[in-house]
């Protein structure tokens, strides 16, 4: 493969996705792989490129975690460490873009075609600021703002912010949490993990049997199939707490131009995501019901949008 390929790159605590893209944008090849199978992200590009024969000079990495000084340390998962110059040198590169995983997400999400969205509330756009927030393997948080005829990516830890609990449940919930945890951030809820840990505090406060806990697909599949209260409980809940915590950050950020849900989670969850539950729960804001009703919310369903945003993102800075 040519020299004038890029290098993507979207690494996770769970999975890290690879692609090489042509000079036009287009994705000659993509793989899925593993990230707690390999000891450095380094490897996994290294074992990328050498089974499709490719040199590329450039790459652009999202990676899972916070930048600073052109370092990334994964928060969930591996124990990774990605470093602008290292990998530079590592893998030859000319050129190493690296940024926060959900800055990628949200410089793709205001280019995104409707046919790439499932619209959860129409409401009235404008040209305000939009925000990203998304469940995976930890909860990701990003802004977007317009700057003339441009975006800027404001990325952030927002994940790592506290619950707001409404419902006695929720209450019970969190005092569990903290008793746990100490600091209890969104992400022990709002996360592939969170589910798990949600169903397990559930399931400890009924004094029910937690020494099995399912996995978040486990979990969602047995609320699809109406086999366990537990667990249909468990996604009720992540769902009202996910609008009422998406809300917050909308009113935080003045997310007029919208909110867009993002994450791999949800898209799993097809019609077990209650859109009704989570609107009530976004929109309850007391003064503000009215304003937050007009915030557009979207449903992200296209799996490549980190790498659509890398590439936004290596365009503007070249």
């Amino acid at each position: 493969m040519t020299s004038d390929t890029i290098l993507l790159a979207d690494a996770g605590g769970t999975f890290t996705r690879l692609a090489l893209t042509g000079a036009d944008g287009a994705i000659l090849q993509s793989e899925v792989m593993e990230s707690g199978k390999f000891a450095t992200f380094e490897d996994a590009a290294r074992d990328f490129l050498k089974a499709h024969k490719a040199t590329p000079t450039r790459a652009a990495i999202a990676a899972a975690g916070p930048v600073e000084s052109g370092v990334v340390q994964l928060t969930n998962g591996p124990q990774w460490r990605i470093e602008k110059a290292a990998l530079a040198s590592a893998l030859g590169l000319t050129r190493v873009l690296l940024v926060n995983d959900f800055a990628a997400v949200a410089a793709a999400a205001p280019r995104l075609p409707s046919d790439q969205l499932v619209t959860i509330n129409a409401g009235a756009a404008d040209d305000g600021t939009i925000a990203v927030v998304g469940p995976g393997t930890g909860l990701g948080v990003a802004l977007v703002t317009r700057v003339g005829g441009s975006y800027r990516v404001l990325a952030g830890e927002g994940g790592h912010a506290g619950l707001s609990p409404v419902t006695d449940r929720e209450i019970a919930v969190l005092h569990q949490l903290i008793r746990r945890f100490g600091h209890v951030k969104a992400e022990h809820v709002l996360s592939g993990l969170g589910l798990e840990i949600l169903w397990e505090t559930l399931a400890a406060l009924d004094g029910a049997d937690a020494s099995q806990r399912p996995i978040a697909g486990e979990i969602a599949e047995r609320a699809r199939r109406k086999s366990c209260a537990l667990s249909s409980e468990a996604i009720a809940i992540m769902t009202g707490w996910l609008g009422g915590f998406a809300g917050d950050v909308a009113l935080i950020a003045g997310a007029s131009g919208g909110v867009y849900l993002a994450g791999g989670v949800l898209p799993r969850w097809g019609d077990l995501l209650d859109t009704r539950l989570f609107m009530r729960r976004f929109t309850a804001k007391g003064a503000h019901k009215a304003l937050m009703e007009r915030i557009p919310v979207h449903l992200i369903i296209d799996n490549q949008t980190a790498f659509k945003g890398l590439l936004a993102l290596l365009a503007e800075a070249e």
